[in-house]
């Protein structure tokens, strides 16, 4: 299938946050006297969600909510020192212009509030994107439909037309959700496993030039 509208992901799929977000989760924990690898937290914010993963390790060491308010504080100016060393996935740059100048049409659907926008700047990439929600809009959280929807409607596209890309499967339920394909990007293949009835599956961006229309 071709697609000629795609609806990006952020972190995880443009962008390899993943590079200091576990990081940041680790050191958030190890400061407040816990100990959690890198590698478990990256697997939970994978299969799951960094919200999950924070809920996760409350129960695990039954600590109280204030407390967890605390070590989610520490998280967010741990990874905000470290957010500037974050590189974009190989092959992005490429996707986005690819589908541009076939006519098409990018858009932006990230839960991040601060940053997404910022790195397409920095990387002069912004230009390529015809639209976006961010955390700072105030939608439901996907698997949701709403911003999906919001951001069809608005700029009345075809949903056979349309396609989201991400690395979770709360990303392809979402797709799903508001009609549309959905495309799981799973760079190191720790979604083998798990059952995502995805459109397509791919390991590097390159291979979603061929899913240009």
């Amino acid at each position: 299938m071709h697609y000629r509208n795609f609806f990006w992901d952020f972190d995880g799929t443009l962008y390899d946050t993943y590079r200091i977000m576990p990081l940041a989760y680790h050191e958030s924990w190890h400061n407040a006297g816990y100990e959690v690898s890198q590698v478990e937290a990256y697997q939970i914010m994978r299969l799951r969600s960094l919200s999950q993963a924070f809920i996760y390790h409350q129960t695990k060491y039954n600590i109280s909510d204030s407390k967890l308010i605390e070590i989610r504080e520490q998280y967010k100016i741990i990874e905000n020192k470290h957010f500037s060393e974050v590189k974009r996935f190989a092959g992005a740059a490429e996707i986005l212009k690819q589908v541009s100048a076939a006519g098409g049409k990018n858009f932006l659907l990230t839960h991040r509030a601060n940053g997404a926008v910022e790195l397409l700047k920095r990387d002069d990439l912004k230009g390529f994107i015809s639209g976006s929600i961010t955390g700072r809009d105030n939608f439901p959280r996907k698997p949701a439909p709403d911003s999906l929807n919001y951001l069809l409607d608005k700029f009345k596209l075809e949903r056979a037309s349309a396609i989201m890309v991400g690395d979770r499967r709360l990303d392809i339920k979402a797709a799903h959700n508001a009609k549309i394909a959905g495309a799981l990007f799973d760079p190191d293949n720790l979604m083998a496993h798990q059952k995502i009835h995805a459109e397509i599956k791919v390991h590097s961006l390159s291979e979603m030039i061929n899913s240009v229309s």
